[in-house]
């Protein structure tokens, strides 16, 4: 709302303005005393507004965690859920594929480690592949708890075969707790699951044509 004060002429006298000049110190006084009810300058903040409007938002300074705009919606960082999450668009769609093939190529006559001793797996999808006759090796390090992971297989005829770390790949009837994919189109899909003591570890939730060993 537009405030308006009482305007003092060059040709007024200062002493005969007093009161008017009195009048306008006051009208401002009082809506920068409406204002820091919402805006707070020493700490920086803004509360209790019933409606905020804007074409975009930002949170984050050096680095940014939320960006708003006419044309995005971007969370940058970590979302934690407390409540239910209902969605009526169209569908969720998942684009966090690994950049990378995992393939004998890749691999360069090494075991491929995915993720590590101190990092969870990066990706949720991996394509996977190989076009020798030996097997190639993928050490799966432990995720996060109700983290997924899917292999899926795109490329060659060889096998890959995925191990995990310390017991942290649960599967039944494993004598070596080894998954293998041997063709294109064959997949496994991984659920790393709290395992009664804060640990996660991966089961296996889905996937065709692999085979457990």
């Amino acid at each position: 709302m537009a405030i308006s004060v009482t305007e003092i002429l060059g040709t007024d006298s200062l002493s005969g303005s007093r009161l008017v000049i009195n009048d306008n110190f006051n009208v401002l006084a009082s809506e920068i005393n409406s204002m820091e009810v919402y805006f707070s300058p020493s700490a920086g903040t803004i509360t209790n507004l019933n409606n905020l409007s804007s074409e975009a938002l930002r949170v984050g300074l050096s680095t940014i965690l939320l960006d708003i705009n006419a044309s995005t919606f971007d969370i940058l960082t970590n979302v934690k859920m407390t409540g239910n999450l209902n969605m009526t668009g169209a569908g969720v769609f998942r684009n966090d594929t690994n950049i990378q093939t995992l393939n004998d190529t890749f691999a360069g006559g090494n075991t491929i480690l995915v993720g590590t001793s101190t990092a969870i797996p990066a990706y949720t999808m991996n394509r996977v592949g190989n076009a020798t006759g030996t097997d190639i090796n993928i050490t799966l390090y432990s995720g996060s708890i109700g983290q997924e992971i899917f292999f899926i297989y795109t490329e060659g005829s060889g096998g890959v075969k995925i191990t995990g770390v310390a017991n942290n790949l649960v599967l039944p009837g494993a004598t070596n707790n080894d998954i293998t994919l041997n063709a294109i189109g064959e997949t496994v899909h991984l659920l790393a699951v709290d395992n009664g003591s804060g640990i996660p570890v991966w089961f296996l939730v889905g996937g065709v044509g692999y085979v457990i060993s």
